[in-house]
């Protein structure tokens, strides 16, 4: 295959302040494409979205959901109602590989590869490439800055886990071919054709058999890592977390609370990988920069987002999760 097309696809709620960031580390992974389903947004998310669109960077529509009924399965399901439109999309159907992600992911090349093609290409283009996540919690990180997430959080599960913790997430760089049923975390194929499929795991191995044809979105990540992890910042600074659970989820209704918040903080290990990389990313963002609107509504994202955590820092989730990261004073 000699340059295959690689095409992103996420989908987005109020996501203002992390979507230019987001945006550049895409374009440095070397995608060719990207395309955002956004729904009802009140912090500029679309706004950006649509300066990026006119610009050509990328591909913005709203989610199909907000045609549907109150109540129905489509709006309560914002990410799978905007992947079965997004399979009827031109760009989709001309891709070669299709990426589902989420603007809180940020894959990291281990050993070498200047970008995902270059990756793909060394491991002669595979059917599939599932990437195991590592989690990045905050770390000490209370306030809200508006600087690249992949410079400020370095503490994360670890790369080397042990039995205890191994079961990971993951998120695939799929073909599209009939034989693969893409789906959020990874595809689902027919028994029949899965063994002779060629997935491959974040090390370049063989991804289990018995996984390709049942809906699994994690497993045990041991020996996964080699050449690729997929750095996921879901909770960034615990500010950002409080606006993140005011929002809510867009897979599954009221996931977003306190166990969640303690599920993710992973801090077991110092996590520098992204650093190297951080000077490219910011020259990325300084081209995106360069267009005058987009700083302005990039600005008016950033003073969005503080307003809301002002807000909702008067409430008593603020203090809860300041305990539950260790960072409360011990008689608070």
């Amino acid at each position: 295959m000699s340059d295959p097309i690689l095409l992103t696809f996420t989908v987005m709620k109020n996501e203002g302040p992390f979507i230019l960031e987001w945006v550049a580390w895409q374009r440095l992974m070397g995608v060719d494409q990207i395309v955002v389903l956004s729904n009802d947004c009140d912090d500029g998310t679309a706004e950006i979205l649509n300066q990026l669109d006119r610009t050509g960077i990328l591909t913005h529509l709203p989610n199909p959901m907000a045609l549907a009924p109150d109540g129905s399965a489509m709006r309560r399901q914002a990410h799978n109602t905007a992947i079965a439109f997004g399979k009827r999309m031109r760009a989709w159907q001309d891709a070669d590989y299709v990426f589902l992600t989420d603007v809180d992911e940020f894959p990291c090349l281990r050993d070498g590869d200047a970008s995902l093609k270059t990756l793909l290409k060394r491991l002669d283009y595979p059917d599939v490439l599932t990437m195991a996540e590592t989690l990045f919690g905050i770390g000490d990180v209370v306030e809200y800055e508006d600087k690249p997430v992949a410079a400020q959080f370095t503490k994360s599960a670890s790369l080397t886990p042990g039995k205890w913790r191994s079961r990971r997430g993951f998120k695939s760089i799929t073909r599209t071919h009939p034989r693969l049923a893409i789906r959020n975390h990874r595809p689902i194929a027919k028994p029949e054709v899965a063994r002779d499929l060629r997935w491959l795991d974040g090390s370049g191995r063989d991804f289990p058999v018995e996984l390709r044809h049942v809906h699994q979105k994690g497993t045990d990540a041991r020996g996964m890592f080699d050449l690729i992890t997929l750095n996921h910042y879901t909770l960034r600074s615990l500010e950002s977390f409080l606006v993140k659970h005011a929002r809510g989820d867009a897979v599954a209704e009221g996931r977003i609370d306190e166990t969640y918040f303690r599920r993710r903080n992973q801090v077991f290990s110092n996590n520098t990988e992204m650093l190297p990389q951080i000077p490219r990313l910011e020259e990325e963002l300084d081209q995106l920069m360069r267009d005058p609107a987009l700083v302005d509504l990039h600005q008016q994202a950033v003073d969005a987002h503080k307003a809301k955590i002002a807000a909702l820092k008067k409430g008593p989730l603020f203090n809860d999760l300041m305990r539950l990261a260790g960072l409360a004073p011990a008689n608070a």
